[in-house]
């Protein structure tokens, strides 16, 4: 077996297949689509080979990346080089307490598995890590029949906006059940609609740029999907909002990058969704949206915080978020409900497996809760490296919250910048806000188990408040919450404040 991986690995190397292979194990490492800088701080290798490090230097706190897809068979070894001797690291996530060896200026470690890390050196700007599972998107949708978009003469240079050919392009596949392919390139482009019943794929070096002018954009949303179904968007590709520094500076606020409506059987798998100037990914009104192994990177403030949520189920039924990192200037995992029409509820959706950063809340419902009810909630297996708010119900408007599960959660760390006060659990049902609320909500059976806090929670605090005895909290069971490794028991701990329309807050010690 090994004989024979290796010399298939060989033969790789000859035929330029993949540009780094070493012996029993494959590894790729994603070159630069061309839109960004290099790194000027970081040098990556991994297995001993040079890897691109790009900068988004476009945001108020600027980010590095490198991405890799990986096998998973063996381990693999990352080197991260800076120019000044390391004095200080973290890999996050803590909680899978990564094992670093550092040398003059060099910090090395292994990985055994596909996941994305958070790396902290020095006081240097911060470098993720992103290791996808390899996979060969574009065979794997060699079912339906394949056209390129290089057929219908698109530039894909970057320089002129191609809304108008890749439209048709959707269109025309669409209709075919086919799969529309996207190779190595930079797509300038307006608003798109997606179709039903058609695959797009985003081979690693793609990108689809975002226009910066707003009259590109008819439903102020990048990718549009409207009443579609049987659809996916797929590959290790980027798509881009040219938000921050672009769109948003000619008046583009409140557009989101991906936005979807009235829609079932959505899959997005692997894409990378950089820089809206409003929420990156809103799903309203839909039913079995799926997202896995995606990357958001948004940009976020040094102080308080800014309107670019991660992903944002609305009023939609059996959705799904799993094996992810999301970068926000605001909430980073949200259920909402505002289908004034209550024609959807919000219900059995799903976060799995999620690195989060970000200025506010990490784990969310609300704050927009206008929908008959939330059920069937969970938020599982999050790392938090920073937020302002790790678990949090905000119920002001009129609905029924219960049903919640927020388990196996790690909070690294609480943000103090700015004004608003950091909470390890904020569930309030209230009518005085900073829009018009009636509070007219009742929240029951909230299930924390396995949250670790690994700092202090000095200037932090925690409330659970009902608005009245009609509109209260009822039931919200505590099980192996520690701070610091500590067990917390009390809510004294947690210097939380309850009133007396919150009942049964009570902890479960085995």
């Amino acid at each position: 077996m090994f004989y024979m991986r290796y010399l298939t690995s060989v033969l790789f190397l000859f035929l330029g297949i993949l540009p780094l292979v070493s012996f029993g194990q494959e590894v790729y490492t994603i070159k630069a689509i061309g839109d960004l800088p290099l790194s000027d701080q970081f040098q990556v290798r991994v297995n001993g080979q040079a890897a691109t490090v790009e900068k988004l230097e476009k945001f108020d706190v600027p980010i590095h990346y490198t991405r890799i897809t990986y096998d998973g068979e063996e381990p693999m070894t990352i080197e991260i080089k800076i120019d000044n001797p390391i004095e200080y690291y973290s890999i996050s996530p803590k909680r899978k307490q990564f094992e670093g060896q550092v040398k003059d200026h060099v910090l090395s470690f292994s990985l055994h598995e596909p996941t994305y890390l958070l790396v902290k050196i020095n006081r240097l700007e911060e470098l993720f890590i992103l290791v996808d599972k390899m996979q060969d998107y574009k065979s794997d949708t060699s079912k339906g029949s394949l056209t390129d978009i290089m057929d219908y003469q698109v530039d894909n240079t970057g320089k002129s906006i191609e809304t108008a050919k890749i439209q048709k392009a959707i269109d025309d596949v669409s209709r075919t059940n086919g799969v529309l392919y996207f190779p190595a390139g930079i797509y300038k482009t307006g608003e798109l609609n997606m179709r039903s019943n058609i695959s797009v794929v985003l081979s690693e070096g793609a990108l689809l740029s975002g226009s910066e002018d707003v009259k590109d954009y008819t439903d102020k949303s990048l990718i549009r999907l409207d009443n579609v179904s049987n659809f996916r968007l797929l590959g290790y590709g980027i798509i881009d909002g040219s938000g921050w520094s672009g769109l948003r500076s000619n008046g583009g606020t409140g557009f989101h990058l991906l936005y979807a409506s009235d829609c079932n059987d959505i899959l997005i798998d692997g894409v990378m969704f950089r820089d809206p100037s409003f929420w990156n990914t809103r799903v309203y009104r839909s039913r079995n949206v799926h997202l896995k192994n995606i990357k958001i990177l948004n940009n976020r403030p040094y102080e308080n915080w800014t309107n670019t949520d991660g992903v944002d189920f609305d009023s939609s039924v059996d959705c799904s978020v799993t094996h992810a990192v999301i970068h926000a200037g605001d909430d980073n995992l949200v259920v909402k409900g505002l289908d004034k029409e209550r024609l959807f509820a919000s219900e059995n959706i799903l976060f799995d497996d999620v690195l989060t950063v970000s200025n506010s809340a990490a784990t969310k419902i609300g704050t927009e809760t206008g929908v008959e009810y939330f059920k069937n909630i969970t938020f599982r297996n999050i790392d938090v490296v920073k937020c302002k708010r790790a678990l949090v119900i905000n119920a002001y408007d009129s609905t029924r919250v219960e049903n919640i599960k927020f388990e196996n959660i790690f909070v690294e760390e609480f943000d103090f910048n700015g004004t608003e006060s950091p909470r390890l659990i904020d569930f309030e049902i209230t009518d005085k806000s900073w829009r018009e609320c009636v509070g007219n909500c009742t929240i029951n059976n909230v299930r924390i188990n396995n949250v670790h806090v690994g700092c202090g929670l000095q200037q932090v605090t925690s409330q659970i408040l009902g608005k009245n005895k009609e509109f209260g909290v009822d039931g919200v069971y505590i099980h192996n919450l520690k701070v610091q490794n500590k067990e917390i028991h009390s809510l004294s701990d947690l210097n939380m404040k309850v009133n007396e329309f919150a009942k049964r807050i009570i902890f479960i010690n085995k």
